[in-house]
Order: C-alpha cells, then sequence, then structure tokens
C-alpha cells in the first residue's frame, strides 16, 4: 500500500485522489488506514469496501484499526464493492479527482464488473471444484457462456 500511494504521490503530486479500497484481514489495518489518510487528508475522500471473501477485512475491523476513517464513505447496509465504486466515480467526476481502486485482490473481480468490464468466469463446475464458491473468483478458467455450457 505505501508504495502505491508513493507513486502515486510522485506521478499527480497536484491531483486530488479518491480512493475505494478494502484489505485483507491479514494486513496492519492501522498502517493501511494511516498511509491513505496521509495521501488523501480528507477521510470522505475514502470508500471503505468489503469483499465478499472469509479471508476479507471486516469493515467494523477496519474502522476499529483506524477510527479516522469513520469519517469516510462506507455503508453498513449495502457492503458491495460495486455500491462504493459507483459512488466514488461519481464524487471524483463532480471533483475533478483521481479515482483509485485498490487492496486486496479479493475485491477486483467486482471492481472491475462494476467499471463495466464484462470478463470470462470460471464455470460453476470450477467455482464448486475450488471448494469456496463464491461469486467472484479471482482466477477464470473458463468461459461460462450459458449456450457454450450447455454444449459441453
Amino acid at each position: 500500500m505505501v508504495q502505491l500511494l508513493s507513486k502515486l504521490e510522485r506521478t499527480y503530486p497536484s491531483q486530488k485522489k479518491r480512493i475505494v479500497c478494502g484489505f485483507s484481514s491479514d494486513k496492519d489495518l492501522s498502517a493501511c488506514g494511516k498511509s491513505l489518510l496521509s495521501t488523501v487528508g480528507d477521510p470522505s475522500r475514502i470508500h471503505l469496501v468489503e469483499a465478499a471473501h472469509p479471508r476479507a477485512a471486516k469493515l467494523e475491523d477496519m474502522l476499529e484499526a483506524e477510527p479516522r476513517l469513520k469519517g469516510g464513505n462506507f455503508d453498513e447496509e449495502d457492503r458491495s464493492i460495486t455500491a462504493q465504486v459507483k459512488s466514488g466515480l461519481r464524487l471524483a467526476a463532480e471533483g475533478g479527482e483521481l479515482l483509485v481502486i485498490c487492496g486486496s485482490v479479493f475485491l477486483m473481480a467486482e471492481a472491475r464488473e462494476a467499471l463495466g468490464f464484462d470478463e470470462p468466469r470460471d464455470s460453476q463446475y470450477i467455482a464448486e471444484v475450488a471448494g469456496a464458491n463464491l461469486r467472484h473468483g479471482q482466477e477464470n478458467f473458463a468461459d461460462t457462456d450459458p449456450e457454450k455450457e450447455e454444449k459441453r
């Protein structure tokens, strides 16, 4: 996280930034929160998300680790990544800000979907074999076009 934020500051030194982020539960959530705040300054330019994965950090844990993040954007009722990405896009456009989506790999598939990327997904069979049966798998092994599935 520190390297990414440092690179953003070097590359876009005068650009205001808005960040959508979520973390794995094994990360130092306090340090991550402090790094985000040092980059954006105002916690209202941070959107916290909780990926639908057992190893993802819970929203409550992120807020407990860095209480200043309570001034950020998050929704305890709708914890979807999609909701915060859409909110972040709208607010970044209104404020002329650079939107950065970062953090855990567990949130990236849903974030890409929210941005309109239409990517192949694992087949239902692969998802079952992988064991997690998660909506947004992190590896894409097969096309899930229903017509192609029926021919197999």
